[in-house]
């Protein structure tokens, strides 16, 4: 009897979510299993999904936390919730927040839309050039909707406009505030239909879409744009089902599944798998399902693991009330920090409440009025590691062998002291929502588990499109990347499989 699915898809964020409407464009049937829910936004709820569960931003702080990995206890992890949004992975030096929804981390991201700078993708592997992704960086840019405001003037908060003069920021050049995938509310309707016949309203500066969820759909995500378009060309998206183990077999791929809304375990068999997980739940998922004997040992595999440079600092505003740093987008721009304009890609974001019980969400506002984030992005060393340790998964990042930690921290200093306001920061353990590594691109399976099309070495018909693959960190906003990349390989997967 042959497989009901052409392929399967692990995961729905920026690998999954574009691989998955790929293939569904080109005729494949498709199956994507995400572990977490459909989230009730108005785009899902006008597609006609029922089944939804809410966002933090919605519904408070209960439905945040989905899971925890500590080093310690269950070996797969703890477990909170099914429903829930976020989960955090703690290692040595490093902290890793991690998101289930379907749509992934779309939900969560900033919606800043760049790329890493010339010469990224050239020498990593015959398969994969600056000059052969470009095409589908393009694509993916139009994709998300990337914009620039039809007037930054009118955006609070926007760094190209409130900031100057300022003694402390460096103003930009043109061309280098990267466009973001927003739905501005200038001159557009408050409520619209793109082109796909998807529903959206526009952004409110004073409720802006941001890190706990957008109910309106006016931030750029997989699933609105990318999911519910192919569904109608028939993709099939099983929420609540999360791949425990891959193991290779005559016909290709046995996966075992855990099915939280059943509350069964069920086994699915492919020819073609993609994993897109993300970083972490990547790395898991290929450590264990070699621990267990289902995938044969990768000698690169977990190495290679970065943070992006990631170093965030908390700024507060000035005392005297006049900016509120909660007005505008989730992002308010790139910025150049004064005498420190090589010290990384800097952006600056405003406050959000976090998702608290009803009686302290207004303290919770207050406080976000209060304080700015300032994040600075690098290309560290990448010198960070995955492993496996009696069943456990186990990272470490040591933030001391990437010199651009020090460079970043000495910029954030240097703010604190031209503008009289203390940037208080982390100066040992790393905090990252982009790790990346562990199943790096290279030609070499002693150096990459992937070629430069995502396919891994020795396994016909299994790839990985998602930033585990990356070869470096992007030292920038790593969404169109990893967007991108998932385009380019669901290209060669498909001239694969039509050949």
């Amino acid at each position: 009897m042959p497989p009901e699915y052409d392929v399967v898809v692990i995961g729905s964020g920026f690998g999954g979510g574009v691989m998955a409407a790929r293939l569904t464009e080109a005729g494949k049937r498709v199956l994507v299993l995400e572990r977490g829910p459909w989230r009730d936004t108005l785009p899902v709820r006008a597609a006609g999904i029922k089944r939804r569960s809410r966002l933090p931003s919605q519904r408070g702080w209960w439905m945040l936390g989905r899971s925890l990995h500590l080093g310690w206890g269950p070996r797969r992890g703890w477990l909170v919730n099914p429903w829930g949004y976020s989960e955090i992975w703690k290692g040595d030096g490093i902290q890793a927040p991690c998101f289930s929804n379907v749509g992934g981390g779309s939900h969560i991201w900033a919606a800043m839309m760049d790329r890493p700078g010339t010469g990224f993708w050239d020498g990593r592997s015959d398969r994969i050039s600056d000059t052969s992704i470009a095409p589908h960086y393009a694509r993916c840019l139009a994709d998300l909707r990337g914009v620039q405001p039809p007037d930054p003037r009118t955006v609070p908060n926007h760094t190209d406009h409130a900031w100057k003069g300022s003694a402390f920021f460096t103003p930009l050049s043109p061309g280098e505030q990267p466009p973001m995938g927003l739905a501005y509310p200038d001159g557009a309707p408050a409520e619209f239909t793109d082109a796909n016949g998807v529903h959206h309203k526009t952004m409110s500066y004073a409720a802006a879409p941001g890190k706990f969820g957008d109910p309106n759909g006016a931030k750029s995500t997989t699933d609105a744009l990318y999911l519910i378009p192919a569904m109608r060309q028939g993709l099939t998206v099983r929420a609540l089902n999360e791949v425990r183990l891959l193991r290779r077999v005559a016909t290709g791929y046995e996966l075992t599944v855990r099915d939280y809304r059943r509350l069964r375990q069920v086994r699915i068999t492919a020819s073609t798998v993609v994993v897109a997980a993300g970083t972490m739940n990547t790395n898991s998922l290929m450590r264990h399902s070699v621990d267990a004997g289902g995938l044969s040992p990768m000698p690169a595999l977990g190495l290679g693991l970065g943070a992006n440079g990631d170093l965030i600092g908390g700024w507060a505003a000035p005392e005297d009330g006049s900016r509120d740093a909660s007005l505008g987008p989730p992002v308010h721009g790139r910025v150049k920090i004064t005498g420190h304009e090589d010290a990384g890609y800097v952006i600056l974001s405003g406050g959000e409440p976090a998702p608290v019980p009803w009686f302290k969400r207004k303290a919770a506002q207050a406080a976000a009025r209060r304080k700015y984030n300032v994040i600075v992005m690098s290309q560290d060393a990448a010198d960070g590691r995955v492993w496996s340790d009696r069943g456990r998964l186990r990272i470490a990042f040591d933030l001391s062998g990437s010199p651009t930690y020090a460079r970043a921290m000495a910029a954030l200093q240097a703010l604190s002291e031209l503008s009289g306001r203390t940037v208080k920061f982390p100066k040992s353990d790393v905090f990252t929502a982009h790790p990346m590594g562990g199943c790096r691109v290279s030609d070499n399976p002693e150096l990459g588990v992937v070629d430069g099309t995502g396919a891994v070495h020795g396994y016909p018909g299994l790839i990985i499109a998602d930033a585990s693959v990356l070869p470096q960190p992007v030292g920038c906003p790593p969404s169109l990347t990893i967007a991108a990349f998932a385009s380019h390989a669901a290209e060669a997967l498909l001239a694969r499989m039509n050949t």
